[in-house]
């Protein structure tokens, strides 16, 4: 049990938190610049406020959604790594850490497709658009990349 606690807190948490701040940083930026679009004036400040409450307003529901979607995917992607029967050197580590960006990448692709027929409805308005959607792909990229890299036992050691 403490291995999984161990793993929890430092391989999963911060790679959940890196994926959740990216994807409402790029959620806020993208309506952010929609109203730019319409003349509305914004400051930095403004900005930086507005990019502060849309991460603690989707921590509740989009984060932990996030949390449960990125979780899935790593266990799954655990699972395919053991399959491969893959050692320690560099090429198996590189492979280890494309399947989990893939992984990390494909998991907010699904459950942004996901939303819209379950809630009827886009639930973050920063992936309505193509760049929107691609934006917050990558931050399921990052979020798989640096999981593969806390998680990666070689680079523990």
């Amino acid at each position: 049990m403490n291995n999984l606690i161990r793993r929890t807190i430092f391989h999963f948490l911060p790679s959940w938190a890196v994926g959740f701040l990216l994807a409402s940083t790029f959620h806020s930026c993208a309506v952010l610049i929609g109203l730019i679009r319409i003349d509305v004036d914004m400051n930095p400040s403004d900005w930086f406020f507005m990019i502060w409450q849309d991460a603690l307003g989707l921590l509740p529901t989009y984060g932990v959604i996030i949390a449960v979607t990125l979780l899935l995917a790593f266990l799954a992607t655990h699972f395919i790594v053991r399959r491969l029967n893959q050692n320690t050197s560099g090429s198996s580590n590189r492979t280890r850490f494309i399947l989990f960006t893939i992984a990390g990448g494909l998991s907010f692709l699904l459950m942004l497709i996901a939303m819209q027929p379950i809630l009827n409805v886009t639930l973050i308005a920063g992936a309505r658009t193509t760049l929107g959607l691609a934006a917050q792909c990558m931050a399921g990229i990052c979020a798989g990349g640096l999981y593969s890299y806390l998680s990666n036992s070689s680079t523990n050691n």
